[in-house]
């Protein structure tokens, strides 16, 4: 699937791309994931931390969150997740983990998971469904 192909397009607002919060601790797979993402004509912010995703989030209404689950600092993405969810409950949210689900917090029923490694197809799947 091409990035201009009409599945992605369905999650334009109206106002233009899709914006996307990614949120990944990991320096170099922060920033491929990202460049993917812009290629694909979407509108993208980064974060390496829960944190620093709510201080964007004050000003960047995303309409879909990709978040490890785990990553530095006293929240993780589930909880990042909740946050976002309570301001934009019509937002998606993408988590990921390099552990499986039963070894990690229970994830809540809204949001989809990926299982690192995973290839890159998968993730713009989740975005365009």
């Amino acid at each position: 699937m091409g990035a201009s192909d009409s599945p992605s397009s369905d999650l334009t607002p109206a106002g233009g791309s899709i914006r996307v919060l990614l949120v990944e601790d990991q320096v170099e797979l922060r920033a491929l994931l990202s460049d993917v993402l812009q290629d694909a004509g979407m509108e993208v912010r980064i974060a390496e931390d829960a944190h620093s995703a709510k201080v964007i989030l004050e000003d960047f209404p995303c309409d879909v969150l990709v978040s490890d689950v785990h990553m530095p600092g006293s929240e993780n993405g589930i909880d990042l997740a909740e946050h976002l969810k309570r301001s934009r409950p019509q937002a998606r949210v993408i988590l990921a983990s390099g552990h499986p689900p039963r070894q990690l917090p229970s994830l809540p029923g809204y949001a989809h998971f990926l299982q690192k490694p995973f290839r890159l197809n998968q993730l713009m799947q989740l975005l365009a469904a």
